[in-house]
């Protein structure tokens, strides 16, 4: 239980560094487009803030996404089966989700890690790429520590998703 809390404290303290760069986005823009319109003078490099800002929001809530059932679940088919066979389809759908984050995780540090030897920057903004390959790893990591918690909890009986409906 204690793990659990706090992987949802971490997912939460990502959720607000994601909501920052959503924020951020929405200041870009709004600068971006009164420069352009009311002084003929776009805010340089615009478009990379946003894109930055982007990366920034969506992996920091990728977690808090998962804690919180606010992702897309199809279940088409699962909810007709027993309930036996839905904790064991879940089991297989957590370890699966588990080696897809952990697998995001190692790449993009070993992707930030090449970003930052080769010294790549935005063309526009002159803002280093390193910086957010490491935020995509960071929240593919907290991802992965839901699907630990999720698997911990299908062995100890304790998850919601082990009760049959």
């Amino acid at each position: 239980m204690k793990f659990r809390l706090l992987a949802e404290n971490l997912a939460k303290l990502l959720e607000y560094v994601g909501i920052v760069g959503l924020l951020f986005m929405l200041l870009v823009t709004v600068v971006d487009v009164i420069g352009a319109k009311a002084f003929l003078k776009p805010l340089r490099g615009g478009m990379e803030l946003v894109g930055f800002g982007q990366i920034v929001a969506i992996s920091c809530t990728m977690a808090i996404g998962l804690f919180f059932n606010r992702h897309i679940s199809i279940e088409l088919l699962v909810y007709r089966l027993s309930g036996r066979v839905q904790k064991h389809i879940n089991l297989i759908v957590s370890f699966l989700g588990l080696i897809l984050f952990i697998l995001l995780t190692c790449y993009s540090c070993a992707y930030g890690l090449s970003l930052k030897k080769a010294g790549e920057i935005s063309s526009s903004a002159n803002i280093p790429f390193y910086p957010f390959a490491f935020i995509i790893a960071i929240g593919a990591a907290a991802a992965s520590i839901y699907y630990i918690n999720d698997i911990l909890h299908y062995f100890t009986g304790r998850s919601p998703k082990n009760e049959s409906n």
